[in-house]
């Protein structure tokens, strides 16, 4: 199954340019005008990557990014904007941005990004597949939630 990016931007221009820059033979790249559509995009596909502008008439990007956070936790998130202001990269940062870049976009910039995001969804579906064949810590294997369990558990393990 080939990789996915979503690029959401109000400036078509920029969607084709960094749509052209960014697909390949392993990546699709779709993208959409806003983040409604965007999100409307979700329920056909899911992207593994969404690079997002912030500011766009509508839905704005951080409030698509608290959306995806809320619908698709995996998705990893890129914001994009041409307004280098700290609070909303703090904002962003918390909300769960992988990363803030802003406009025009060091288009090798954002490919080191994606390429780290590609190699550590690899990693952790590796980690998972160890873990899934009885490979990883036993303790991992034990059920229980509560705190009060989970207490006990590290007593086991000492």
């Amino acid at each position: 199954m080939p990789r996915s990016i979503l690029i959401v931007d109000d400036d078509a221009r920029i969607r084709t340019s960094l749509s052209e820059a960014l697909a390949d033979s392993s990546t699709l790249v779709q993208t959409a005008e806003s983040a409604e559509h965007a999100l409307s995009l979700l329920s056909e596909t899911q992207p593994g990557i969404v690079v997002t502008d912030v500011r766009m008439p509508g839905m704005d990007g951080l409030e698509l990014l608290r959306l995806l956070r809320q619908r698709a936790p995996d998705i990893a998130v890129i914001l994009m904007t041409a307004f280098d202001d700290l609070a909303t990269v703090v904002q962003a940062m918390k909300e769960g941005a992988v990363d803030f870049l802003v406009k025009p976009v060091d288009l090798n910039q954002l490919q080191e990004i994606i390429g780290k995001v590609w190699e550590d969804r690899g990693a952790r579906q590796s980690r998972g597949a160890t873990r899934q064949a009885g490979d990883g810590d036993p303790l991992d294997r034990l059920i229980g939630h509560d705190p009060k369990m989970i207490q006990i558990f590290k007593l086991i393990g000492q």
